[in-house]
C-alpha cells in the first residue's frame, strides 16, 4: 500500500476518475432529476431510473466501498452482490425512516437512497486512491465492447454468420423497449 499522505492523495485524486463510480454519482442525480423534474416526471425514464436506483445502484456503491482492488471480486460476482445489497439495503433505509419523523414517502426515501449512494461512492473512491494504480478495480469497458463487438460482427465470418448476429442484437434490443414499455405502460385492471 503506498503512503497516505493527504497531499499526494489529492494530488492524484485529480487525475484519477473511475468511469463506474462517476456513472453511479451520474445516474443517481439523473434519477434526482426525472422524479422532481416535471417534463421528465411523467416520461418512462423515471420508472427505469427508479427501478435501477432500488435494485442496483446502492448495491454497486457499497461493494465498490468494501471491494476497492481488482484481485477482490470478479465481475459476475459484483454484479450479483450488487444486485442482493440493495434488496437487502433499501428495506433496511425504509425502515430506519419508519423510526424517524418523515416516515416512509418518496422524498426521504429518495433522499436516504442519494445519501448513502454517494457517501458509499466516495469511501469507495477513496480507498481505490489507497491502493497502487495496477490493483484499483475498473470496469474494462472497451475491452468488453470489442470482444462483443467482434464476436457478434467477426470480419471473417460467415454472411450467414453476420445476418444471424445482426438479427440477434435487433431481437435484443426490441425485447427491452418491449420489456420497458410493458414496465411504464401497465395494463389497466
Amino acid at each position: 500500500m503506498k503512503s497516505e499522505d493527504p497531499r499526494s492523495l489529492i494530488a492524484e485524486a485529480a487525475g484519477y476518475r473511475p468511469g463506474d463510480l462517476i456513472a453511479i454519482a451520474v445516474i443517481t442525480a439523473a434519477t434526482l432529476l426525472a422524479v422532481y423534474v416535471p417534463v421528465l416526471n411523467a416520461s418512462p425514464l423515471r420508472i427505469l431510473l427508479g427501478v435501477a436506483m432500488v435494485l442496483f445502484i446502492p448495491g454497486y456503491a457499497l461493494i465498490a466501498a468494501l471491494f476497492p482492488a481488482k484481485g477482490d471480486l470478479d465481475g459476475i460476482e459484483r454484479v450479483a452482490l450488487s444486485f442482493g445489497l440493495s434488496i437487502a439495503v433499501v428495506p433496511l433505509i425504509g425502515l430506519g425512516l419508519n423510526y424517524t419523523p418523515w416516515g416512509i414517502r418518496l422524498d426521504p426515501i429518495l433522499a436516504s437512497l442519494t445519501l448513502f449512494t454517494l457517501a458509499m461512492t466516495g469511501i469507495a473512491w477513496y480507498r481505490r486512491l489507497t491502493l497502487p494504480a495496477d490493483e484499483r478495480f475498473m470496469v474494462p469497458a472497451r475491452e468488453i465492447f470489442n470482444a462483443a463487438r467482434l464476436e457478434l460482427f467477426d470480419p471473417g465470418a460467415s454472411w450467414l454468420d453476420r445476418g444471424l448476429s445482426s438479427l440477434l442484437v435487433v431481437a435484443i434490443v426490441a425485447a427491452l423497449a418491449t420489456t420497458a414499455y410493458v414496465i411504464a405502460v401497465p395494463k389497466e385492471g
